[in-house]
C-alpha cells in the first residue's frame, strides 16, 4: 500500500530551490536509505515532509490527501519524524522524552493511559534503553540521545517513520543493531522507513533501496545493485572502489 508520494517536488528555502524534480514513492514494509554529501539537501527534504518549511513547489500526498491539509495532530498520528534537534529542557527524564511520542493519543490534558505507558516501555526495550529510563535526558552520551530520540520516534507508532542520520554518534554495533531493528520494524510491523545516513558502504549491506541527492544532479532512487551495476553510485559519490568490493562481497 502506497503511503507517501511525492510529485515534481521541488524544496529550498525562501523560494531558493535546492533540489527538484523529486518523484518518489513509500509504500507499506520500504526502508530506503536517503544519501548524499552534505550540502545536497537531505536535511531539507526531511524538514519539508515534517512540515517544518513548506514546498517551493510540486506536490507530496500522505495516504492520497496532500501532507499540507492535515493537522498537527493528524499528522502526528501518521508520521512520525526524528530531525537532528534535541529537546532542550534539561530536566525532561528519559521516559518523559519517550512519552513526548504518544502525545497524539493522551486528549486535551496529556495523561498517559496503560495503552501509552506499555507503548513507551516496548519502544525503550526496542532500542534497548530501558535501563535509562529514570536518567535525566541531558545527562546522556550524544549516542544515547540518539537511541533514546529513536524510542520516542517508535511509541508514536506511526506508519511511517523517518530519521534524519540515526546512526550519527553510534558505535559499529550499534549501527548494525539499529538497522537490524529498521528492518524488522519494517517487515513485521508493514512500516515504512525513511532515513539518511553517510554510512555508504554499511547501507550497501544492510538496505535494498536509495535514494540520492548531489548538488547539480538530479534525485536518483532505486535498488542499490541496480545503482550500483549502473555507476550511479560511483558518479554521485566520487567512488573508486566500493561497487567492485561489494559486489564481490555478495557474490561469496
Amino acid at each position: 500500500m502506497e503511503i507517501l508520494k511525492t510529485s515534481s517536488l521541488s524544496i529550498g528555502y525562501d523560494s531558493k530551490t535546492v533540489a527538484s524534480d523529486i518523484n518518489v514513492t513509500l509504500s507499506e514494509g520500504d526502508i530506503i536509505a536517503l544519501v548524499g554529501p552534505n550540502g545536497a539537501g537531505k536535511s531539507t527534504l526531511f524538514k519539508t515532509f515534517s512540515t517544518h518549511i513548506k514546498p517551493v513547489g510540486g506536490k507530496i500526498d500522505l495516504f492520497g490527501k496532500d501532507l499540507m491539509s492535515y493537522s498537527p495532530k493528524e499528522r502526528a498520528k501518521l508520521l512520525g519524524i526524528v530531525l537532528t534537534e534535541r529537546p532542550d529542557d534539561m530536566f525532561l527524564k528519559v521516559f518523559d522524552v519517550v512519552a513526548a511520542g504518544r502525545y497524539p493519543y493522551t486528549g486535551m490534558f496529556g495523561k498517559l493511559d496503560e495503552t501509552d505507558e506499555n507503548e513507551i516501555k516496548v519502544s525503550l526495550e526496542l532500542v534497548g534503553v530501558n535501563h535509562l529510563a529514570d536518567r535525566v535526558f541531558n545527562t546522556l552520551s550524544d549516542g544515547e540521545k540518539q537511541k533514546v530520540m529513536i524510542a520516542k520516534a517508535i511509541a508514536q507508532n506511526t506508519p511511517i517513520i523517518i530519521l534524519d542520520e540515526p546512526t550519527a554518534f553510534l558505535d559499529y554495533p550499534s549501527k548494525i543493531e539499529l538497522f537490524s531493528l529498521l528492518k524488522k520494524l519494517a517487515k513485521e510491523q508493514n512500516k515504512a522507513i525513511l532515513f539518511s545516513s553517510h554510512d555508504l558502504e554499511l547501507l550497501l549491506r544492510y538496505t535494498d533501496n536509495l535514494w540520492i541527492m548531489a548538488k547539480n544532479k538530479p534525485f536518483a532512487a532505486g535498488q542499490s545493485s541496480e545503482l550500483l551495476k549502473n555507476g550511479v553510485i560511483k558518479e554521485y559519490f566520487d567512488l573508486k572502489d566500493i561497487d567492485n568490493q561489494y559486489l564481490m562481497n555478495e557474490n561469496k
